[in-house]
Parts: C-alpha cells; structure tokens; sequence
C-alpha cells in the first residue's frame, strides 16, 4: 500500500462502519486502528466520526475528506493489485430479488460496453450481509429496503412497473374489472414476489372474507405462457411484457392505481472500485422509460 497508515485506516472505518470491523479486514487489531484515527484526527485538527452505539458514522468534515480521498485511494488500490499480482479484477456482481429483467438487461448492456464482465445474481432478504463483494464490485436490485452496513442507496426508482398479464378473452369475461379479475383467476408469480411486502398490500386490497386469492410460485415468469394461454390464469411481473403480447391474444394491465407503491431501490457497495464507476452512468438512466 501506498497511503500511510492513518489514511487506509480512515478509510477501512468509513468502508466497514466501525474500528472491529475494520481491524479484521486490514489483519489488525482494534487499539491500533483506533489509535491511527485519533491521531489522524489530532493532525488535521478536525473530528471526523461520530462515535455511535452500533458503530461510527462520517461528520461533515469527515464525508469532505472521504469524498476527496475516495477516487485516489481506489485507484490506488488497483494500481497496488495490478503490480502485486500481475492484474486487474474487471468484473461486477448485480444481485437482485426478483423480476427487475429490464433494468438487468441495461446494466449488462452497459457493462458490456465498458468491457466489465458482469455476473447477475438472486439474493434473499436474510442473507445480504453474507452477499459476495470482492473490492466493492457489487450492485444491489431491490423491491424492499435493504439493511447493510456495506451498501448505500444509490438511486430509487418510484412508481416501477407492477402488473399483471392474461388473456383478452379472460379479462373481457370480467368487464375489465381488475378486482374481480384478481379475486376469480390463479396467480402466477415469482416466489420472491410471493414472500415480498408487495404482495400483501396486493392480498390486503383484494381478498375478502368470503374470497381468497389463488397463487402459484414460479420460478422463470417465461414458463407462465402456456399456463396463461390455456386457462384463468394471471402473470404478475415488474415490467411490460413486450415480447409476450407480440401474442395478440394477450392483455397487460398495470396495477400501480391498485398499490400505493412499487419500487425499485438500487444499492451499491459504499467501497466501491473503479470497475462500478465505469458504467454507473446508466443508474441515472433506469426507470425513465418505464411503460
């Protein structure tokens, strides 16, 4: 390593939320981590974290510093990586929980053109502190809030796609009334999406004491098709089927009048390297063109 001692224990802190934490991924114990920053701290005159019950957060002057050192030190970090051992990791992992299959594609599409390998993944819930991140090369596709020292909210986008799509002839049969249509036909969604909050305020808004929703979990949304064709069943997903309806048979319907929210929180790896920032541009992007 290039930067001193106090520098890359500032920013092991800032990236890992507290000096224990810290201290494991630099192979050190607490007291000299904890002394480098106080030192640190006495050197420039300034305070720059506040010391909390679960750990230690940025003061301003603390987040000033960390915005000016961030770049130099990742870069500094592939540079020490790349004459160590020889090369470069150029590679990105894109979790997500379910659905999300057009912003998937514009990621990767992305990342492609940066020339970064990109692997996509599923997460659950009870596992994100145990998601793989090698050198802060992660991104997080969320329908939920997501809890993590690792990750910070990058971007959420409101109001993203929900609905379902089914036959013409089936949501005809109930006068295009989307209640009923929900109440009297077989659900076919993701199991993610069976589990998530979303569908609860979907359950809540339409199941009566007298009328209960039927559902089935499937995995690829893709294998619905024949199902939906051929009897009184529904697809629920978080894009417009594009390709499907090319099937003239078939009608989408959006239920976002229907839920107070759908959304799509898009986390990344608050350590995160130059691999990211490559083709983080399109983040911005995601969600503008939404049907």
């Amino acid at each position: 390593m290039f930067f001193s001692r106090k520098l890359e224990a500032f920013m092991a802190v800032v990236e890992n939320g507290s000096l224990s934490k810290a201290a494991r991924v630099m192979n050190r114990t607490t007291p000299p981590i904890a002394k480098s920053i106080k030192d640190f701290e006495t050197s420039l005159g300034k305070r720059l974290f506040k010391r909390e019950k679960f750990g230690m957060t940025l003061t301003k002057d603390g987040q000033e510093l960390y915005n000016d050192l961030r770049d130099l030190y990742l870069q500094e970090k592939e540079i020490t990586k790349k004459h160590f051992s020889g090369y470069i990791v150029n590679e990105a992992n894109i979790y997500y929980d379910w659905g999300k299959e057009n912003h998937l594609i514009n990621l990767y599409q992305a990342a492609h053109q940066n020339n970064v390998q990109v692997n996509i993944l599923r997460f659950n819930y009870d596992e994100v502190d145990e998601i793989i991140d090698y050198d802060g090369n992660t991104l997080i596709l969320s329908s939920e809030l997501v809890i993590s020292e690792r990750f910070s909210l990058q971007k959420k986008i409101e109001n993203s796609p929900l609905g379902i799509y089914c036959r013409k002839e089936l949501y005809d049969k109930f006068n295009h009334n989307m209640i009923e249509l929900l109440q009297k036909s077989t659900w076919l969604c993701d199991p993610a999406f069976y589990k998530s909050s979303l569908m609860s305020d979907l359950l809540a808004k339409v199941d009566t004491t007298d009328s209960k929703s039927s559902i089935r979990q499937m995995d690829n949304i893709g294998c619905c098709l024949s199902f939906i064709q051929d009897g009184d069943f529904i697809g629920i997903i978080d894009h417009y089927p594009e390709d499907e309806l090319n099937d003239k048979s078939l009608t989408y319907i959006s239920l976002n009048r229907l839920l107070d929210k759908s959304d799509c929180y898009i986390y990344k790896s608050k350590a995160h390297s130059s691999v990211l920032n490559r083709f983080m541009g399109v983040v911005d992007s995601l969600g503008k063109n939404c049907a």
